[in-house]
């Protein structure tokens, strides 16, 4: 079943992630990865311009994934494995013969299926990675604190910066006060909290820009 030409590129996909961890477990690849620190701007702005407000759509797609808060590769191998699973028992139900033609469109639909079943997997890891990244040496009150922006922008829609401490750096969700928009790697200063959506105000670190 797993070899039929319906279930073939999601085997594959998933032979690929089994032989990655085997390497890390012999020793042949290293886990640097568990350091990983996702670059939202990937030197390419690919900012939307919907209605005159520009959304920064690839930084929301990071942020609905999990990227940069759980190991890129954990990710794809949940995701490898959920491919697979969903192609198997669809192909299985609907497409018992294996044909290519029928398995296209049952292929297509898994590419939406799929990472939302791999969203749902990873949401309880979210909490467990972001502990580890946890400086528990780091001051528990931001406010007044620098931090620096480190999605493509910040405005009245959600973004995020860090605030640097000793050890790793305090990643914070947060919006912008009034109608200023920061850009990736400017300072600001936070300013406060909105605790019904547990997001941090910053404002300008200079108040006349």
């Amino acid at each position: 079943m797993s070899l039929m030409p319906a279930n073939i590129a999601a085997t594959v996909f998933l032979a690929m992630m089994v032989a990655y961890w085997l390497m890390v477990i012999l020793g042949a690849m290293d886990l640097d990865f568990l350091d990983f620190d996702l670059d939202t701007d990937v030197d390419a702005d690919v900012d939307l311009d919907l209605g005159g407000a520009p959304v920064g759509v690839f930084d929301g797609m990071l942020a609905f994934f999990y990227l940069g808060k759980i190991p890129i590769m954990i990710l794809l191998s949940i995701f490898a494995m959920c491919l697979w699973v969903v192609s198997i028992i669809a192909n299985g139900y609907l497409n018992p013969s294996g044909s290519l033609a029928l398995g296209l469109p049952i292929a297509a639909g898994n590419l939406v299926v799929s990472p939302l079943v791999c969203k749902v997997i990873c949401t309880p890891l979210v909490r467990l990675f972001m502990a580890l990244k946890k400086d528990p040496n780091a001051p528990a009150d931001v406010i007044g604190r620098i931090c620096k922006v480190n999605t493509t922008q910040v405005s009245k829609k959600m973004g995020q910066a860090e605030v640097p401490t000793s050890g790793a750096p305090i990643l914070l969700n947060v919006v912008a006060d009034g109608d200023h928009i920061f850009k990736k790697g400017d300072e600001a200063v936070v300013i406060g909290k909105d605790e019904t959506k547990g997001v941090h105000i910053i404002a300008p670190v200079n108040l006349e820009d």
